[in-house]
This record gives structure tokens, sequence and C-alpha cells, in this order.
């Protein structure tokens, strides 16, 4: 069998054997989904969907995470903010829910 003709068989659309799959089953959480989960979680939260709904609906504060790695302290902060101050970690990595979710 020619060379070509087999590389055309196993490869049909050009784009390398299994890549779609091999890519589906290597598929990395960015750091924001990662901790959008988090807060899900230690809010008690089964869905992102249902968080945002609170966060949205609260008139002054909503749920916001620490971004810095290895700490998820979590705290109520104003809906804009994006550089809150972390009373475990000490930095200004507090990030909430509606920024994280590139709401606002």
């Amino acid at each position: 069998m020619d060379a070509r003709l087999r590389l055309a068989i196993e490869h049909p659309n050009g784009s390398g054997a299994r890549s779609e799959e091999d890519t589906m089953s290597n598929i990395a959480l960015s750091q924001k989904s990662i901790k959008l989960m988090k807060l899900c979680e230690i809010e008690g939260f089964d869905k992102l969907d249902d968080l945002l709904l609170l966060a949205t609906l609260a008139d002054t504060m909503c749920p916001a995470i620490c971004m810095m790695e290895g700490c998820d302290h979590t705290a109520e902060m104003e809906p804009d903010q994006d550089q809150g101050f972390c009373e475990a970690c000490g930095g200004n990595t507090v990030v909430s829910v509606l920024v994280l979710a590139g709401l606002i």
C-alpha cells in the first residue's frame, strides 16, 4: 500500500491519528475554573449558575475566593473586587465570583 494512501486512510482530515481524543483526555482546567469550582463547593452549590444567581441578587456583597495557589480562603467582597485582602495568606488576591466568571 502506498504510504500516502495509508496516511489518507489513517488521517482523513489531516489532523493526526486520535488527535481529538488525545486532546480531550489531556484537558487542563485554568486556575480560574478550578477556583470557581472550589468556591461552588465551599459555598454549598452543585452548579456555578446557582452561585452566580446568588451573587447577582445580593445587594452589596458576594462570595469571593483567594487566587493564590494553595490558598482557598473565601470571604464576602464587593461584586467588582479583584484585589481584595486575604486574611489567610496576606495577599491582595481575593477576587469576587462575578469578576472571576467574567461577568464584571
